[in-house]
This record gives C-alpha cells, structure tokens and sequence, in this order.
C-alpha cells in the first residue's frame, strides 16, 4: 500500500477493525494514513459483532498493541472517523455533523448502563467512544425520522427477522 499516495490525494480510508480483527487479517496502518494527510473512517462490515463503538475504540486499541503507545487517535478524531468521514467516504458531503443543510441523523446514547454510570461532562465522548456499546443506544434518528426510539426499532421485530433470515 501506498501510504504516501492515498495521503496526497487525501483519501478517505475505511476501517473495520473488528472483520479485520476476525479474520486474522492485522492491524491497519490507521495512525500512519492519517500522519501522511488521509482522512479515516469507519464501517462495520462483521458477521459477528456491529457496535461502531467497538469500531471506533479498536482503532486505538489495535494501534496501542502495534506500538506499545496510548494517544494514537483522540475521541474526537475516532468519533469523525464513525460519523462525518463516514458520509464522506460514501460521497455524501451533508452528512455526519449538526449543521445547517445536513441530513438529520442523530443518535443518542444513554449514559445509565454499567459502562457508563459515572460519566462526568468533561469526559462523556471519551467515555461513551471507549466504554460504551451498541446497548447504551437510545434513539437512532435517519433523515428526521425515528428508526430507533428507547433502545427499539419502531417497525422492525428484529428477533423476528433474524430468526426468518436464519431459518428453522
């Protein structure tokens, strides 16, 4: 791979470190695509596990067992790789931030669960990005309308829909 290339031109680089993680495939070179001017981002494309928090903290992580060092990625630059980067790695440039013209796709995440009671308002998007998971969603809002409202889907009976997707 090129790192010097794609950091050129500015690319977006998707990660999905929890396939990756799966399928024995390594750690990607998240830190170094990003020293040399790529933007990352962030996907979920695993059979076994979707919590884009897992995503987002394994790229630290991961980077922290490559190097035997903390501090690669900051919360704020893994929670732009999950949300803004994300969109634009889709070609979508309204998307992932609050801001005027952009889609509307919120999500909330409560902060009561054992992962993450206690959190204090300094500190709420390092601990939601490295203690919380996909449980602690709360609401998910897509282009204005409720997907997920209190930890539901509101037409969708997932259990039902896996079990059909399964089959006997």
């Amino acid at each position: 791979m090129d790192i010097g290339l794609l950091g050129g031109a500015r690319a977006t680089c998707c990660f999905c470190p929890t396939t990756e993680r799966d399928l024995a495939d390594g750690i990607g070179p998240a830190r170094r695509l990003r020293d040399a001017g790529a933007l990352l981002a962030l996907g979920s494309d695993s059979h076994a596990l979707i919590d884009m928090f897992e995503e987002a903290r394994a790229v630290e992580l991961d980077e922290r067992l490559a190097t035997g060092a903390r501090g690669n990625h900051s919360a704020a630059d893994l929670m732009r790789a999950a949300t803004e980067n994300g969109y634009r790695c889709l070609g979508w440039e309204n998307g992932g931030r609050i801001a005027a013209g952009c889609l509307a796709d919120l999500v909330t995440v409560g902060l009561d669960s054992v992962r993450l009671s206690g959190t204090d308002h300094p500190h709420t998007l390092e601990s939601v990005l490295f203690a919380g998971g996909a449980p602690d969603v709360r609401q998910v809002m897509v282009d204005g309308r409720f997907v997920v409202r209190d930890g539901k889907h509101v037409s969708l009976d997932v259990p039902r829909e896996l079990s059909m997707a399964i089959g006997p």
